[in-house]
Formats: structure tokens, C-alpha cells, sequence
């Protein structure tokens, strides 16, 4: 469900990443800002890496991103903001690290790319 949110002047904000995606997108995206491939993204969902590529097809779809470093820049810019909640991103990626016992970067601001 989208959800668009406004500010106290009226104003109407586009709806966050967590209101666009669907959760195998939601968890797709995190792995593709904690630097995993394709291929790595698929072993940590337990799914094929075509599936993954028509999962994040459809995230730049809906996000309006043309390819990934256009998706982990807007995550990075909605989490800097506060639009993303960083206590739920945590959450969803320590439920990764416990299915695939990989140990993935939840330090954000380390692998921020510079956003002008």
C-alpha cells in the first residue's frame, strides 16, 4: 500500500522505499546497498538470480531509479532524512545475516556514495 505523506505546509512527499516495495524487493534493495550481487543476492533469498534481476527491474520501476546506484542513492538519502525507519532496517537485515550467516555491513553512512 502507498502511502504519501505531507508536511505541515501541505506539502506532498513522494512515499518511501518501505511504502513502494513489496518485502522480497524491501530485501532485495538492502542487500544491493550492503554491496552484494545478483548472484549473492539470490543466494541470501533463496531464489535464482534471474528472479532477482526482474525483482529489482521492478524496484527501479516503481521508484523511478534508472539502476542500482540510483536506488542505494535514494535509500541512503530516505535514511539520512528519517523517512526510513533505521530500527526496522536493522531488523530485516539481522533476519538476513540469521538465514544466510553472512555478516552484512548495517553501517549505512560507511558505504554512502556522495549524493549532490
Amino acid at each position: 500500500m502507498s502511502v504519501v505523506r505531507s508536511d505541515s505546509f501541505g506539502t506532498v512527499n513522494t512515499p518511501s522505499l518501505a511504502d513502494l516495495l513489496e518485502p522480497m524487493e524491501f530485501k532485495a534493495m538492502l542487500l544491493v546497498t550492503c554491496g552484494l550481487q545478483n548472484h549473492q543476492i539470490a543466494q541470501c533469498l533463496g531464489t535464482t538470480e534471474q528472479t532477482i534481476r526482474t525483482v529489482l527491474w521492478k524496484s527501479y520501476k516503481l521508484t523511478g531509479c534508472l539502476n542500482s546506484d540510483e536506488l542505494v542513492r535514494r535509500y541512503f538519502r530516505e535514511v539520512a532524512s528519517g523517512l526510513l525507519e533505521l530500527g526496522r532496517l536493522q531488523r530485516e537485515l539481522a533476519e538476513l545475516e540469521t538465514r544466510t550467516g553472512q555478516i552484512l555491513d548495517r553501517r549505512p553512512e560507511s558505504h554512502s556514495p556522495h549524493i549532490h
